[in-house]
C-alpha cells in the first residue's frame, strides 16, 4: 500500500487528511514550504525537528523569574488544548498559543494532500518539538479558513517549558509499557512499502507512533489520514 502523507514541517506531524482516507497512519517526512524568512526549526528527512535544545524541555520546571511551571503550562489534550478543541478556527487556537507560549518558531504551509484535486490547504506552527496543524475544506487554498486538526510532538525533542503533556502519558516509554499502562489501547502496524511504522492508540484517542516495535519516537492527538 503507498501511503505519503503530506506533513507540513518535521516533528512527525501530521495533518487530518480528510479528504484522502481514513486510515490511521503515522507522518511521512515532505519537503514544507515554509512561510518565515529565517526558520527556527528545520526539516529532515526522519521527520525530527531541529532546535536550540536551550528552548525546549520535555519537563516543565518554574523559577522566580516567572518560567512557567507545570501547574500553568499549556496542557496538549486529547481533544486539543484547553478552551480551544479541535475543531477551533486557526486564528482563535494561534491567539491562544502566542498569550501562553509565544510566537512559534516556524511555520509551514501548503496543500494536504498534492494528490488530490479536492485536497484540503494546511498551515502547521512549530513550537520546538511541538507542531500545531490547521486545515480548510476540501479544495482549500491559501486564502480559506482554516481550522484546529492536530497536535504532535517528537519525542527525541521533547515540549518548551510553556507547555505540557497531559498527566499519566509519558515521554519516555515503549510500547509495552504502554500496554501494561493502558490495557484497552490498541496497537496496530502500517505498511509502508518494504518498511512499516507502529502505532499505539490510547482509550482517549492519544496516539504514539515509532519506526520500530520497541520504542515510540512522537505523540500525539487528532485523526490521521492516508494520502494515494
Amino acid at each position: 500500500m503507498a501511503i505519503s502523507l503530506r506533513a507540513l514541517s518535521a516533528a512527525g506531524a501530521v495533518l487530518v487528511l480528510t479528504a484522502c482516507g481514513t486510515t490511521p497512519p503515522p507522518a511521512v517526512s515532505v519537503s514544507p514550504t515554509t512561510d518565515s524568512a529565517s526558520p527556527g526549526v528545520s526539516a529532515s528527512p526522519s521527520g525530527s525537528v531541529s532546535a536550540p535544545a536551550s528552548t525546549m524541555s520535555a519537563s516543565p520546571t518554574g523559577s522566580a523569574s516567572g518560567t512557567p511551571t507545570a501547574s500553568t503550562a499549556l496542557v496538549l489534550e486529547a481533544k486539543g488544548l484547553p478552551g480551544a478543541n479541535f475543531g477551533t478556527p486557526e486564528d482563535d487556537v494561534t491567539a491562544l498559543l502566542t498569550a501562553r507560549a509565544g510566537k512559534p518558531d516556524d511555520s509551514y504551509s501548503g496543500p494536504v494532500c498534492e494528490l488530490d484535486d479536492a485536497t484540503p490547504y494546511g498551515r502547521q506552527l512549530a513550537y520546538g518539538g511541538a507542531a500545531f496543524l490547521f486545515q480548510s475544506k476540501a479544495k482549500g487554498t491559501k486564502k480559506s479558513p482554516r481550522s484546529f486538526t492536530s497536535w504532535v510532538v517528537n519525542l527525541d525533542e521533547g515540549v518548551k517549558s510553556s507547555m505540557k503533556l497531559p498527566d499519566g502519558y509519558p515521554a519516555d516509554t515503549t510500547f509495552a509499557k504502554l500496554k501494561t499502562v493502558f490495557p484497552k489501547g490498541k496497537q496496530s502496524t502500517i505498511a509502508l512499502g518494504e518498511s512499516a511504522v507502529y502505532v499505539f492508540r490510547t482509550p482517549s484517542g492519544i496516539w504514539y507512533r515509532g519506526d520500530d516495535k520497541k520504542t515510540p519516537n512522537a505523540i500525539g492527538s487528532g485523526p490521521m489520514g492516508t494520502c494515494e
